[in-house]
């Protein structure tokens, strides 16, 4: 829970405060010092911030300051409105983030967390093209294929087009895509630890070696060049058979 509330914009500390005057249902910071372990004057801080963001109250008429968490509820309200209010701004920030650009905006990430929320960026757009290394690609982030498969029914993704080395880890997970309605075909190659992906106007890069990385090129003209290539790539692979 701690870990889903940092998701959020809580910080650790701030989430062990809010978890304990939920499990309190009211408490005074002494109270809450015994819960978390945390000093005393740490907890006022905390708490201060907590009230100011609308997620903890202080009950009135008390002689003693007494704090309550609101519901949770509250926390996902505000998130629904965060989303909702970004996604009217997401074109005003991405003319922001191209204006006078005329050459590829370029991003690196080596974590495992980095990696990953890109590869979640490219389920949400349009018919991702990859030419990828599944087996290598799930053990680095094993159940990463179940998950995308989950995500896939339960969000509708658009359909994706896979191009899959000709070894039978890859097709074994080839035949899971293919029964979701993905689009896949066999290259006559061996499996590889890489993957390189067209999504939107960016073309990644990924290296599925011992220590992972991901390059990230963001370029129309960069992403329409290479996806001419892969659609080439893709007529020239082997039909795909469930």
């Amino acid at each position: 829970m701690v870990k889903l509330l940092e998701q959020t914009g809580f910080t650790t500390k701030e989430a062990e405060v809010y978890l304990a005057l939920l499990e309190l249902s009211a408490g005074t910071v002494t109270e809450v010092a015994t819960v978390t372990k945390l000093k005393r004057s740490i907890i006022y801080v905390l708490l201060e911030g907590l009230v100011k963001r609308g997620y903890v109250s202080e009950l009135p008429n008390k002689k003693i300051s007494v704090f309550q968490a609101l519901d949770p509820s509250v926390i996902l309200f505000q998130l629904k409105m965060t989303t909702k209010n970004f996604g009217e701004m997401l074109p005003i920030f991405r003319t922001l983030h191209n204006k006078g650009k005329r050459r590829p905006n370029i991003t690196y990430h080596e974590t495992k967390e980095g990696i990953w929320k890109v590869y979640e960026e490219m389920t949400m757009t349009t018919s991702p093209s990859y030419i990828s290394s599944y087996s290598s690609l799930e053990k680095m982030f094993p159940g990463s294929v179940k998950t995308w498969i989950k995500n896939k029914k339960r969000l509708k993704f658009a359909d994706a087009w896979h191009l899959i080395p000709n070894d039978a880890e890859n097709i074994a997970i080839g035949k899971k895509f293919a029964a979701v309605g993905e689009k896949v075909r066999i290259l006559e190659v061996p499996a590889m630890n890489m993957d390189f992906t067209v999504f939107g106007n960016k073309l990644a890069i990924t290296s599925l070696e011992n220590e992972p990385f991901i390059v990230v090129m963001e370029s129309a003209e960069l992403a329409q060049s290479m996806l001419a290539l892969f659609r080439l790539m893709w007529k020239g692979a082997r039909e795909f058979q469930i």
